[in-house]
């Protein structure tokens, strides 16, 4: 199905909770705030067969952090078991040298894994967290998964860690995914730094450049290694190859990742086993580029 600009509706991007186990500095939440309610694996199931209608095959889970869900596997199973065709969950990967295997076996297809930093100290002092368990959940998850992503949000702060993020992506066999910062508030806009000069470089390095039709999304081929670039901001190919809608943990349909004044609020209505179909309806009717085209 395509929205009133054209768009194809091709995946659901479901947000399972708001706690998180790390404190990114620049973490966006989803675009959306915390809340007291929270949905089941059954309102999730409900959530996809639905969205199955309207043409969705694929599904992204995350949070907060989504491993922190005692019944996470559980989601996973009943989102997978409906037949989705592509499965995937973005992670801190702190929790996943103990769940990977069981995520595997409930049927999830791939992993996006998020890593600010190699360096120990800094890692602590930006994310917090143990790093050691981040880099065991990655080399575990690198032989249960494919692809593996691991997502290098580029800062000020970590930019000169490049060049060791492609060689270790390179070794464990990952793809690099190097996202541009989205400054949310005004004290972000100091870390804030433009991946448009490292994408020069992996260019001009390149032995096969491929792009995704998905937001027009160039993918680079190098010496064994896959590097992609995501730049959100100010950025009218993203907004104008979206195909995606979004779910918040507290039942909410969310149309846009930089938009919350135009959400669909389905909570009640899978208390009361309504039919969804009307409410995705207005949902798909409410998507409109961010950024437009002049």
């Amino acid at each position: 199905m395509k929205d009133r600009f054209g768009r194809d509706i091709k995946s659901l991007r479901i947000s399972v909770n708001c706690e998180c186990n790390l404190r990114c500095f620049y973490c966006h939440k989803e675009g959306h705030k915390s809340s007291e309610r929270y949905l089941t694996p059954e309102d999730f199931e409900k959530i996809v067969k639905t969205a199955m209608k309207f043409g969705i095959e694929k599904v992204k889970i995350s949070g907060g952090e989504p491993l922190l869900r005692e019944d996470i596997v559980e989601i996973v199973r009943r989102i997978k078991n409906l037949g989705i065709k592509d499965l995937s969950l973005t992670t801190n990967g702190t929790l996943l040298k103990d769940l990977a295997y069981e995520l595997k076996e409930a049927g999830l297809d791939r992993i996006n894994i998020s890593l600010f930093s190699l360096n120990k100290e800094r890692f602590g002092k930006f994310i917090g967290g143990n790093l050691d368990d981040v880099i065991e959940g990655i080399r575990i998850a690198t032989k249960l998964f494919y692809p593996v992503k691991i997502n290098y949000v580029v800062t000020t702060v970590n930019i000169d860690e490049f060049n060791e993020m492609l060689k270790f992506c390179k070794e464990v066999k990952a793809i690099l995914q190097v996202i541009e910062l989205i400054p949310t508030t005004e004290p972000l806009k100091k870390f804030y730094y433009s991946i448009n000069t490292l994408e020069e470089k992996i260019k001009e390095r390149a032995n096969k450049v491929f792009v995704r039709k998905f937001q027009n999304r160039k993918k680079y081929f190098l010496d064994g290694l896959e590097v992609e670039f995501v730049k959100p901001m100010d950025n009218t190919e993203f907004c104008a190859n979206c195909s995606r809608i979004r779910v918040t943990h507290d039942g909410h349909l969310k149309p846009c990742l930089l938009r919350d004044d135009n959400l669909i609020d389905i909570y009640n209505a899978l208390k009361k086993n309504e039919d969804l179909e009307k409410y995705f309806l207005e949902c798909i009717y409410r998507r409109e580029p961010y950024f437009r085209k002049k």
